[in-house]
């Protein structure tokens, strides 16, 4: 080979080398995947809520109807009104029913008033300094001597129950009350703090009677913002606390049930294998009783999942109770199971993959109005907000398939959002004057909310009316009582790679308007001088509260590649400078070739 050629092979051997081994341009520290760490999801569920419920005590007037049946006197005081006090004392069971010592709705509530608002909103509760006034004696015994101001806490002290604004009736046992026992000889009332029949305290008007007039008129019982069985979880791709779950049987401050308010809680990583799980027991207070309960927590962690590797369910939490009522049923039972239930999971795989949120509530069967409304849930309300990188989000609420009927009422089945059935209620003998009275001790009042991670971004959607609109017409004759019940529809709200959406199971509405209860006056044993009246009392709550939210990453730019560095520093010597040093070497080597051939034909 001539000297010529063999430079010319030199030169293109150098250019292909060069291109060939010179270093690739490397990123400083490769991901797997980019942005597919941004999938956020969250969801809530709440069994039951109490929007609000008011009662308004009724005009006691000037004195109580005194019951002349001979063959309850002399027995120690124990008239019709320590026996409905005394059923306090029987074991909490939420699906008991019973009839005894029944009496009107409205003359019920009326007592309700003057008894016992007291102990349930702190607000309404008498101070320590109150003074009492004598009502008498009778037979032998001392009758109750609480001013009308401490009626609510004589009778919850009468009953061993406790006294207003939480106390026990064992820490007062000493100042002035006296039990059942004690006011023997006529007919005995501790609830309106009068001596018994005979007695020469029930013929006197005296002050304390005068009193209790005017405070019965003032007592108003105010109870908003308290949920029961709610589960709440969350999934939040770039947090250091991924997923989380967090459940509590109580949403809101109830005293003496510290369990009800203590919730379970479980985050991830690291994952769990199992749940954490707590039972808790049942109990009443103020005017809520619920049975025994269940909630637990399940939070779960892969890191294939953020990258579309794999998928899975990332949260559970769940809430149970067994039965739950209001007032003893007089406005609302629950007699079967009552839970809420909340997940978040991501699923697909690739730019498919999607961050899931959902929530559902189950109950079997509800009653209202003492009984005489039922609800059946055919079919269980659920919530669904779905968001993908690639197809957006989605919400899908499947609204609850219910039916309701009753005595003398037609059988009707609501299975869409916003259809209702309203019913006007006259005052029935079969709802229990007992329940109505037996307030549970202790104040119940709104709480604050779970401690769960924030997933950014996410729209605010305002909460569905928990009634809707009523008819104008809605309001029920005075005596009388009206319950509406609602399928709730969904509110959603959708920014960027985020959706959200809120929805309301099942609306219920329960109102009773006060007024003279002028039947009572010519009832036999009314003496045709009871000036009395009963009490307005007004529940709003809802029947499933759902909340479910998704967050996907953001799109990208057009013309930006994807999954260049991840969004980190590139590294490595510039490809534009190697691609022509490569280029010019293999030209200069091809001219050699070229030029040496040529000379060496002229040559010869």
């Amino acid at each position: 080979m001539t000297p010529g050629r063999s430079l010319a092979a030199s030169v293109v051997a150098l250019g292909f080398a060069g291109t060939i081994a010179a270093p690739l341009p490397a990123n400083a520290a490769p991901l797997p995947c980019a942005q597919s760490n941004n999938y956020a999801a969250q969801s809530g569920a709440e069994a039951l809520r109490i929007d609000k419920l008011e009662i308004h005590s009724g005009d006691r007037g000037d004195g109580r109807p005194v019951i002349k049946d001979k063959s309850k006197q002399g027995t120690g005081g124990k008239s019709a009104a320590d026996g409905i006090l005394r059923s306090g004392a029987t074991s909490i069971d939420p699906t008991t029913d019973s009839d005894e010592g029944a009496d009107t709705i409205s003359e019920g509530i009326g007592v309700l008033g003057e008894t016992a608002l007291g102990s349930v909103d702190p607000r309404t509760k008498s101070g320590p300094g109150a003074e009492p006034s004598r009502g008498g004696r009778g037979g032998g015994g001392e009758a109750d001597q609480d001013t009308p101001a401490d009626e609510g806490k004589a009778a919850h002290k009468t009953t061993g129950h406790g006294t207003a604004g939480g106390e026990r009736a064992g820490d007062e046992s000493d100042s002035g009350a006296r039990d059942d026992d004690e006011t023997a000889g006529g007919e005995g009332d501790p609830v309106s703090g009068r001596a018994g029949a005979g007695s020469k305290g029930a013929d006197s008007k005296d002050a304390g009677g005068k009193a209790g007039a005017k405070s019965a008129r003032a007592k108003t019982v105010v109870v908003r913002g308290v949920g029961v069985g709610e589960a709440r979880a969350a999934l939040i791709g770039p947090a250091e606390v991924k997923s989380a779950a967090v459940a509590r049987i109580l949403d809101g401050k109830a005293d003496g049930k510290p369990s009800w308010i203590k919730p379970v809680t479980q985050q991830a990583p690291p994952s769990h294998d199992k749940a954490d799980a707590r039972s808790v027991g049942g109990g009443k207070v103020g005017p809520l009783e619920i049975g025994s309960g269940e909630i637990s927590a399940h939070a779960k962690w892969d890191d294939g999942w953020v990258c579309g590797e794999s998928s899975g369910e990332a949260a559970r939490s769940q809430s149970a109770v067994r039965g739950a009522a209001i007032l003893d049923g007089a406005l609302l039972r629950v007699p079967e199971k009552l839970a809420g239930l909340s997940t978040t999971a991501l699923e697909g795989r690739g730019k498919s993959v999607q961050s899931v949120a959902s929530a559902t509530v189950t109950a079997g069967r509800i009653e209202l109005a003492g009984g005489r409304v039922k609800v059946r849930v055919l079919r269980a309300p659920s919530l669904v907000a779905s968001m993908s990188w690639a197809e957006g989000g989605e919400v899908k609420y499947a609204p609850a398939l219910i039916e309701v009927s009753g005595d003398g009422i037609p059988t009707k089945r609501l299975s869409a959002a916003g259809e209702s059935a309203e019913f006007t209620l006259q005052p029935d003998r079969r709802a229990s004057e007992g329940g109505l009275l037996d307030l549970g001790p202790g104040s119940l009042d709104s709480g604050s909310e779970l401690a769960l991670p924030r997933v950014p971004g996410v729209p605010d959607v305002a909460v569905p009316p928990a009634i809707g609109d009523k008819s104008a017409d809605s309001a029920p004759p005075a005596g009388s009582m009206s319950v509406r019940v609602a399928l709730g529809e969904v509110r959603k709200e959708k920014t960027g790679q985020a959706v959200a959406a809120r929805a309301t199971a099942v609306s219920v509405s329960v109102e009773q308007t006060g007024g003279k209860n002028k039947s009572d006056r010519e009832k036999p044993g009314h003496g045709g001088s009871y000036q009395g009246g009963f009490s307005s009392v007004s529940l709003d709550l809802a029947l499933g509260l759902m909340e479910a939210a998704a967050v996907a990453p953001e799109r990208e730019a057009p013309g930006r590649p994807v999954g260049g560095g991840g969004g980190l520093p590139i590294t490595g010597p510039q490809v534009s400078g190697v691609v022509v040093g490569g280029a010019t070497l293999l030209a200069t080597g091809v001219l050699a070739v070229v030029f040496g051939v040529r000379r060496r034909r002229t040559r010869q």
